[in-house]
């Protein structure tokens, strides 16, 4: 299981070798409160606590895919070849565990995983429901979405993205009565998740990575920094910059001043903020193409495609997939500076995937047959092409 080293999973062993003991409010108190409960949990039996971490990963892949398969079987269209139910459901499984595998979250022994595990979920029950008047708990969504959020802050981002795709495809659900419990469940679950902090701090904890004030420079400064030299060739953008650096740059440039906010940013370096929209942008266009092959062009011409049934809330759910897709993109995009991580894309490239097979339906078999094997054979030949590259 992924036997180099990763940075991002030191904070999260050096939390389970730190810890024997387990109770609510030491768990309550931790940063990824969810990940950090299983993560004790399971640590008792193994001792090692990058295994256990990179476990519950895993773990919560294979029961997310479990999720989605066996959901997209019992409630959405599943008769993708005519008479072959078993290559239709091998199809379906294939292509939702390449999706949701490509980004290898499973195999990295982080919170990222299990967040996006709670999330998918959520989104795609409270879609059904808003959508298609299907009966699902809105505490269920409203506890999904508080794991997520608490296990990874970054979640509301995607949340963001999805309330905005309400307003601008279905603004009538946006005070509907069930998403204003999923709501307010979710507040009352972050709640409970953090108790103990809120009681005898005043505050949530959230797991979010900050580099202390006495260092004398911050994530924002750094990522600037890096976005600025890359811009300006002075750097390779494969090269990242450290807080040494950043200290070391302002000692040898003490007139330089950083900008205070994105704003700032927008306002006063607007040139090279807009280079830098454009390349993350043309760099996620080709990762878009990269993680979901043929589905993601299919999607974006299907409004044009000439259909054998027009289904308008197929239809709708297509526009509203489209536009949680590329909000999500957008908001990334700006607050990257540098350049994105499309992993923080993994909700909202699973949930395309998801709803791009159920858009099938309205299309010939011929060509629902063509676009399986287009995703299949662009699947194999990025494999490949991997392979080579070593």
């Amino acid at each position: 299981m992924n036997v180099g080293a990763n940075a991002d999973e030191t904070a999260y062993r050096e939390f389970l070798n730190a810890t024997t003991d387990f109770s609510f409010s030491l768990v309550s108190n931790a940063q990824a409160q969810p990940y950090a409960f299983f993560g004790l949990l399971l640590n008792k039996f193994f001792q090692d606590a990058q295994f256990t971490n990179r476990l519950i990963s895993l773990i919560s892949a294979v029961f997310l895919l479990l999720f989605l398969f066996r959901y997209y079987k019992k409630q959405k269209f599943t008769n993708l070849i005519q008479g072959n139910p078993f290559i239709s459901n091998l199809i379906v499984f294939n292509v939702l565990s390449s999706v949701l595998l490509v980004l290898s979250c499973h195999f990295v022994g982080t919170s990222d995983m299990i967040s996006v595990a709670f999330a998918l979920p959520a989104f795609i029950l409270l879609t059904e429901v808003l959508f298609y008047k299907k009966q699902h708990s809105v505490i269920i969504i409203g506890l999904l979405f508080a794991l997520s959020f608490t296990s990874r802050p970054t979640f509301l981002i995607s949340l963001a993205a999805y309330l905005l795709s309400i307003v601008f495809i279905m603004r009538k659900q946006l005070f509907s009565k069930q998403l204003i419990f999923v709501g307010l469940f979710f507040v009352a679950f972050t709640a409970l998740i953090n108790f103990s902090p809120i009681v005898n701090q005043g505050k949530i904890v959230l797991d979010i990575k900050t580099i202390a004030k006495e260092t004398g420079t911050s994530w924002f400064e750094m990522n600037y920094l890096m976005a600025k030299k890359w811009d300006a060739g002075e750097i390779p953008n494969t090269q990242w910059l450290s807080s040494d650096d950043v200290i070391q740059y302002k000692k040898e440039h003490p007139d330089f001043v950083f900008p205070k906010n994105y704003i700032d940013i927008m306002v006063n370096d607007t040139g090279m903020f807009t280079r830098q929209l454009l390349r993350m942008f043309g760099t996620s266009m080709y990762s878009s193409f990269r993680y979901m092959y043929v589905l993601f062009p299919f999607l974006i011409v299907f409004p044009f495609l000439k259909k054998k049934e027009e289904d308008l809330l197929v239809n709708k759910t297509v526009y509203f997939t489209l536009s949680f897709y590329f909000i999500s993109l957008l908001i990334f995009i700006i607050i990257a500076i540098k350049l994105m991580e499309f992993r923080w894309m993994h909700i909202a490239i699973v949930f395309y995937a998801f709803y791009t097979i159920n858009a099938t339906k309205t299309i010939s078999e011929n060509k629902r047959v063509l676009l399986f094997n287009s995703v299949f054979v662009v699947g194999i030949l990025f494999f490949i092409l991997k392979m080579l590259k070593g």
